[in-house]
């Protein structure tokens, strides 16, 4: 069982090394949170998040709003030069078609978002850059920065980093890897990311499964698959479950000995006694909440130095 603190200690550490350094008089990035709901998991998040700021010497604060004055909040916020990032706690509007471009109205409020306070990296300047495999961007200045990856697809590349499953050169070439639940916040992107980087992804929801893996040009890119999920299961080397459902158990035989498995939900997505009395090998990451936490800080950073700092 794998203790994320561990994996999250050495960016949290380079982060408070760098704002100590950087920001002595406390006048560090500001990172704004948008709750615009009565998620109870959303309000809890949000004092996480301020509780992990304050102990790296980040700013953090928490800005409410009725869901309808939410995108002007947004537009508000964009042009406040106080803050580096912001972030929104979704679902605000959950299903709910767009009313005014876009799948969801969610997925609309995110590209409201100015891409160089994105802190989610959840803008279509950034899941456009991810899906064409685009690493580099430029800022006003002609300066090369980093793309802004979504924040917990992004901790479990780190977290398959740190128990190496990488390879330092090939990556996650001849790694096969499923992804349960095909979200636009984690499943999606997370799918891309590791397609990106050389993995075979199968990309599995509740009534379809598809084959992420890189095309001519090293990209992540979408195809059909006729394999069925069982089959995927015990081929896999690593398993991702994100399913929102306390209910939900990746069925344990279909699994393969000495596989990695990260839970990604709030809930568990497996039996973790049976996985552990019936598989040999297996490496078992239960949540990946504080390295999710480190990323937003380092896109935080990143965001900063990218586009707010004063030279």
């Amino acid at each position: 069982i794998v203790d994320v603190a561990v994996v999250a200690k050495p960016f949290l550490d380079d982060i408070k090394a760098f704002v100590d350094k950087e920001f002595p008089d406390g006048n560090s990035p500001k990172l704004v949170g948008i709750l615009a709901n009565e998620d109870p998991f959303a309000k809890m998040y949000a004092k996480w998040t301020r509780k992990a700021c304050e102990r790296v010497g980040l700013r953090y604060e928490t800005i409410e709003c009725k869901r309808t004055e939410l995108e002007d909040k947004v537009y508000e916020l964009n042009e406040d030069a106080e803050i580096s990032g912001m972030m929104v706690y979704y679902p605000v509007f959950g299903t709910l078609p767009s009313f005014m471009a876009g799948v969801s109205m969610d997925s609309y409020i995110s590209n409201c978002v100015d891409f160089k306070k994105d802190v989610e990296g959840m803008c279509f300047t950034y899941i456009q850059a991810l899906y064409r495999n685009q690493r580099v961007m430029k800022n006003d200045k002609g300066r090369n920065v980093k793309s802004i990856l979504p924040c917990t697809p992004l901790a479990c590349v780190k977290i398959l980093e740190h128990l190496q499953v990488f390879d330092s050169k090939e990556g996650l070439a001849g790694k096969t890897i499923t992804v349960i639940n095909r979200s636009q916040i984690v499943g999606h992107p997370l799918a891309a990311m590791l397609a990106n980087d050389g993995a075979e992804v199968y990309s599995k929801d509740i009534d379809s499964m598809f084959l992420f893996k890189k095309d001519s040009k090293g990209r992540g890119r979408l195809y059909e698959t006729e394999k069925n999920f069982k089959d995927v299961l015990k081929e896999s080397d690593v398993v991702i479950s994100g399913v929102p459902s306390k209910g939900y158990k990746v069925p344990v035989e279909d699994l393969s000995n000495n596989t990695v498995f990260l839970n990604v939900s709030s809930h568990e997505n497996v039996d973790k006694e049976e996985l552990f009395q019936k598989k040999k090998g297996i490496t078992y990451v239960p949540k990946v909440g504080k390295v999710t936490v480190a990323m937003l800080q380092r896109n935080l950073i990143r965001l900063y130095n990218g586009y707010h700092k004063k030279e």
